[in-house]
């Protein structure tokens, strides 16, 4: 009967046995669940975003270009008082910024890069025409070892010597390329140990050929092949990696570094592209603001001509010359990246060789000293002269003309607020 009448009392109701799990399973696990993002969020959301930049917007707008009509003078200047001093200082501040790094790079290829990449080659030149000079010499024979090694040899080894050592005060060289240059200079001053030794046997050709042979692996990685073999310069095609060790992979390793350096200032950097962007825009507004503040000051005030704020506008006219000698020393040092690659890979013994015993023939296009020539003329015409020690003083000169703007124009609005009498629009 109790069983029944707990039927009757709830008679829709389920077992508390089935209804148990399905609490603890189904309704729990939808609890847990992250409600889904509705559409009517979202829309809220983008309206938020969208109200938040026309405010910026707006309020940008108003310091970088308010109107005068209807506007109050006390508001005017107000405004102005804030704008014109900040955009002087973005304006100075990307373009010297900008202009610095062009004309560093120039600078950095004209007085490191350059001279150590014709001292690189001059002593990777030097050194073939000592060892051709040596191979020469010494198959002479026991007259080789009466009377030495010709003073070609002996002028050659102190130029590469003199080049080396060029390269190293020339600046351009990390401390790791430094300390591979000093390798360099280990291994030339064995070089020449060896070739002093093949001349104490002259005599002897076995030790003398072995000697020279090694004083070449020395100097080139690269075994002469056997058609080759009768060439007094042969060819000498550095090598990379692990195996580079001798002289002329080291050295063409410098120089294929170098060359990358040169090459990656030569090009726009991101950084200059952004801040000359930034100062163009900068410097637009700030010469259209400070011609509007002037017309402002002239309708309102009957200041013909506010002497303060038309100096603060004279730094604007040198920005279009500086533009121009950025653009130049850029251009310059794209045009040596030509002529650097010329140097390491077009330059060779025998065309210096050439150059030496026929002086008056004419320069040879791809001779070193040419070469070297296109090299200082480029980095040194590439902009203007004058200008040179002026990228420091950029952006001081856009914080004096702040300072100038900013204090001419506080200097009307106290004025004007105290002349003013009750009444008057303000």
């Amino acid at each position: 009967m109790a069983r029944q009448e707990s039927h009757e009392l709830a008679p829709d109701a389920r077992p508390h046995a089935v209804a148990g799990p399905q609490r603890r399973g189904g309704p729990r696990m939808n609890r847990a669940m992250p409600p889904k993002p509705s559409a009517a969020r979202l829309l809220r959301g983008a309206r938020a975003v969208f109200t938040v930049a026309a405010e910026l917007a707006r309020r940008v707008r108003r310091y970088a270009w308010p109107s005068t009509a209807g506007s109050r003078n006390r508001a005017y200047l107000r405004d102005r008082l804030v704008a014109l001093p900040l955009l002087a200082v973005v304006a100075f501040g990307a373009f010297g910024w900008a202009y610095t790094g062009v004309r560093g790079d120039s600078a950095y290829a004209r007085d490191r890069l350059a001279p150590a990449l014709v001292g690189l080659a001059g002593v990777r030149a030097s050194l073939f025409i000592a060892q051709g000079e040596a191979e020469e010499n010494l198959a002479e024979g026991r007259a080789a070892e009466l009377s030495g090694l010709s003073e070609r040899y002996r002028t050659r080894v102190a130029r590469a010597t003199q080049n080396l050592n060029r390269v190293t005060r020339s600046g351009a060289l990390t401390v790791a390329e430094e300390q591979e240059l000093r390798v360099v200079s280990a291994l030339v001053v064995d070089y020449t140990g060896w070739i002093g030794r093949a001349q104490g046997h002259a005599t002897d050709p076995v030790l003398r050929d072995a000697e020279l042979a090694y004083a070449r692996s020395m100097l080139c990685s690269t075994p002469v092949a056997p058609q080759d073999s009768g060439d007094r310069y042969p060819p000498c095609p550095p090598a990379t990696g692990s195996g580079a060790t001798s002289i002329v992979d080291r050295v063409s390793g410098l120089e294929r570094q170098l060359r990358e350096r040169l090459a990656d200032r030569a090009g726009w950097g991101d950084g200059v592209l952004a801040a000359g962007a930034v100062s163009g825009v900068a410097s637009v507004l700030l010469a259209a603001g400070l011609w509007r503040t002037l017309s402002f000051l002239r309708r309102r005030f009957r200041i013909r001509l506010s002497v303060p704020l038309a100096a603060a506008a004279l730094p604007l006219l040198a920005v279009p010359l500086l533009t121009a000698d950025a653009l130049l020393a850029q251009h310059a040092q794209r045009e040596t990246v030509p002529v650097a690659d010329a140097l390491a890979e077009r330059t060779s013994p025998k065309t210096e060789t050439a150059a030496e015993e026929r002086p008056f023939d004419g320069p040879d296009p791809v001779a070193i000293d040419v070469l070297a020539d296109r090299l200082d003329d480029g980095l040194s015409e590439g902009r203007f002269g004058f200008l040179d020690g002026a990228a420091p003083f950029v952006f001081p000169v856009g914080l004096a003309c702040a300072g100038v703007i900013g204090g001419a124009l506080h200097a009307y609005r106290r004025e004007y607020l105290v002349v003013a009498r009750p009444g008057v629009v303000a």
